[in-house]
């Protein structure tokens, strides 16, 4: 790829908060995680309605679910639940693996957004959970496939809906 496909993007990352996997099922994704790694333990998100409002899938409105999974090591698992979505996409296309990365400390996420947008990084999937707005954007052809993701007022993350441990 020539210097004249990249997009100049004119931002700089302060750290990688999230290394992100999808997958089709949570419990095995953690479960292989913690056995090999010892990753672990796991919160766990479900993004539904009513708590998961606002969102987008290539540009239009559209409603997806999924079931997250977090942990301390900047794991992620992501795993579908209704609707297409990116991450069905992606296990259409690759099967599970290396989905996105996240940076979730940008002193100011919405101009962020602005410029991958003023840049020509069209926003993929976008949405809004429990007060936590988030966007992906359509970095896969400058990043050998590898989606980058941000958002913002991560403070309003509610408590999990349960938390899970590998035996």
């Amino acid at each position: 790829m020539s210097n004249g496909t990249i997009p100049s993007v004119g931002i700089e990352i302060p750290e990688i908060t999230q290394v992100a996997f999808v997958v089709r099922d949570i419990e095995d994704g953690v479960d292989r995680f913690g056995s090999i790694l010892g990753i672990g333990p796991w919160e766990v998100y479900r993004f539904e309605p009513p708590r998961l409002s606002e969102t987008t899938y290539r540009g239009d409105p559209h409603d997806y679910s999924m079931i997250l999974a977090l942990s301390e090591v900047a794991g992620t698992m992501i795993g579908p639940l209704e609707g297409e979505s990116i991450y069905t996409e992606h296990l259409e296309e690759h099967g599970e693996g290396l989905h996105h990365v996240a940076c979730f400390a940008f002193e100011d996420t919405e101009a962020v957004v602005d410029r991958f947008v003023e840049a020509g990084v069209g926003v993929l999937q976008s949405g809004n959970f429990a007060g936590v707005p988030y966007w992906y954007f359509d970095t896969r052809s400058a990043l050998n496939g590898v989606i980058f993701e941000t958002a913002t007022n991560l403070e309003a993350m509610p408590e999990p809906d349960e938390t899970y441990s590998v035996a």
